[in-house]
């Protein structure tokens, strides 16, 4: 199936190989109660008040110790969750690179599972880039795909609750097979040449998100990406 390039304010930032990216999950009443023109400025002042030991290093510095969640105190804060994806997955380095392997892989990966990966990570990190449905899978995936609304000025993702949900759907599927990957992976991927160096950094980058949307799905919030 062709490519075909979806050009929206949402997927132009991924082109900047520099960036990185602060994840937040949002209580989205919460953030709409507000101007929005001051939700750059709250997601902001929220993301860079947790995590702070490591902060001192730097914005976009990777964390030492993993993947983890930072979650405000005390617990009345609590309308954020900031997930750090740890050593691969701050920059947007490691999310070109995730989104170049699964090209040069996904064909040699069954149709639904296919699908399933397909749309899960377009409206996430596939750098604006979206296949047609695939009219020769099977289930529900291979005819839905999530367009999330364009992103703000200033925001790399922008995903609404109802989205979210969507894509919790997809990632049930992706991650209880996740390691049927693992031999596609390390017979044609191009990996080499950037932190996403492995099937374990690949498998780890897609379970970051999993988690993302899961936190997210099960509070009935949303998601999203900020500059940092």
């Amino acid at each position: 199936m062709p490519l075909v390039a979806r050009e929206t304010e949402a997927s132009l930032p991924f082109t900047g190989m520099g960036i990185c990216i602060d994840v937040l999950i949002v209580d989205w009443d919460h953030l709409m109660s507000e101007p929005s023109d001051q939700h750059y400025g709250m997601l902001h002042d929220a993301g860079f008040s947790v995590g702070e030991e490591w902060w001192a290093a730097g914005p976009g510095h990777p964390s030492p110790i993993g993947p983890q969640w930072f979650w405000p105190s005390p617990s009345a804060l609590g309308w954020f969750g900031k997930y750090d994806f740890g050593a691969v997955g701050f920059s947007y380095k490691d999310h070109f690179a995730a989104s170049e392997h699964w090209e040069a892989i996904r064909g040699f990966v069954p149709p639904a599972m296919r699908s399933a990966v397909d749309r899960f990570i377009d409206p996430l990190f596939w750098g604006g880039l979206e296949y047609m449905a695939d009219q020769d899978s099977e289930g529900a995936a291979a005819h839905v795909s999530v367009v999330l609304p364009p992103a703000p000025p200033d925001h790399l993702l922008w995903c609404p609750p109802e989205a979210a949900s969507s894509l919790k759907l997809f990632w049930d599927l992706v991650g209880a097979q996740l390691e049927a990957l693992r031999d596609p992976f390390e017979r044609y991927a191009h990996a080499g040449s950037s932190r996403i160096n492995s099937f374990d950094a690949f498998a780890g980058l897609l379970r970051g998100w999993g988690d993302v949307i899961g936190q997210a799905q099960q509070r009935g919030w949303g998601v999203v990406g900020l500059r940092c």
